[in-house]
C-alpha cells in the first residue's frame, strides 16, 4: 500500500513539473519573433500547387510556413523537393522585401543565442535568426536551412552592391 501512494505521488509530482514546464515555453518561445516567423503562413506562396494536388496527403495541409516546406524536403520524390526549394526561397525572399531577412540556425543552445540576437534588430543588417534544431539534425532540416540562408545572404551582398 505504501508503494503505490508512493508512485502515485510520484507520478503527480512528474505531472506538475511537466505541465509548469510546458506554460513557461508557451510562454516565452511562442512567442519570440523567430517562432513566429519559422511558422508565419505566406499565403502567396503556392510554387508548385497543381503538383501537390495530385497528392492525397497534401490536400488539407497549407504548405505555406518555413516549418512545413522545410519538412516538404524529407521526401525522395525530386518534384517535391524543387517544389519545397522553390517555396523556401520564396518565403526567404518574400522575408527580405518585408525588411526582414531570415538566417536559419541550429546547434547546442542556439535558441537561447538566437533569442539573443534577435533582441536587437538594428545590428547585422537586421537579420531574424530561427532557431530550428539542435546539434544533430536530419539532412532534410540542413538542406532547407541551406537554401533559405543562402537565399538571403544573396539578397544582402546584392543590396550591398547597389
Amino acid at each position: 500500500m505504501f508503494q503505490k501512494l508512493i508512485l502515485i505521488l510520484s507520478l503527480y509530482f512528474s505531472a506538475q513539473i511537466q505541465s509548469q514546464n510546458l506554460v513557461e515555453d508557451e510562454g516565452t518561445i511562442g512567442n519570440s519573433i523567430s517562432s513566429q516567423l519559422y511558422a508565419k503562413c505566406f499565403e502567396n506562396i503556392n510554387q508548385g500547387a497543381e503538383i501537390l494536388e495530385k497528392y492525397p496527403a497534401f490536400k488539407n495541409t497549407k504548405l505555406c510556413s518555413l516549418m512545413y516546406c522545410m519538412m516538404l524536403l524529407v521526401y525522395e520524390d525530386k518534384e517535391i523537393q524543387q517544389i519545397a526549394e522553390d517555396r523556401l526561397i520564396g518565403i526567404a525572399t518574400q522575408l527580405y522585401h518585408e525588411g526582414i531577412p531570415v538566417i536559419l540556425t541550429m546547434g547546442m543552445d542556439i535558441y537561447l543565442e538566437a533569442e539573443k540576437r534577435n533582441q536587437n534588430l538594428e545590428d547585422d543588417d537586421h537579420i531574424v535568426y530561427i532557431s530550428y534544431g539542435e546539434c544533430t539534425n536530419p539532412r532534410f532540416l540542413t538542406q532547407a536551412a541551406e537554401i533559405v540562408n543562402k537565399q538571403t545572404m544573396t539578397l544582402i551582398n546584392q543590396n550591398k552592391k547597389q
